[in-house]
């Protein structure tokens, strides 16, 4: 079931992360947002929720976030598994 649902613009990220027109290629290049300090698939206070895209691991740019969608549908496959799904 649904709980909550945000929807963010380019306007939101500008106003939230201080950067003008809003965020176009995930978060920033700094040294704070390479590869692995970048935020990982799963939070730790949602167990039902997964990051997959340019501003979490394991990156930004078309082919990492491929990587990154294969990583995630996986660990949800695992993840419905463990819970007593079907799913293959």
């Amino acid at each position: 079931n649904l709980i909550d649902e945000v929807i963010d613009t380019p306007g939101t990220y500008a106003d939230y992360y201080n950067v003008g027109g809003g965020v176009p290629f995930g978060l920033s290049h700094g040294l704070g947002q390479l590869s692995l300090t970048r935020p990982g698939a799963e939070p730790s206070t949602h167990d039902n929720v997964l990051f997959v895209g340019a501003s979490s691991r394991p990156g930004n740019g078309v082919p990492l976030v491929l990587i990154g969608a294969k990583l995630v549908a996986k660990r949800a496959i695992k993840k419905l598994q463990r819970k007593g799904s079907n799913i293959q």
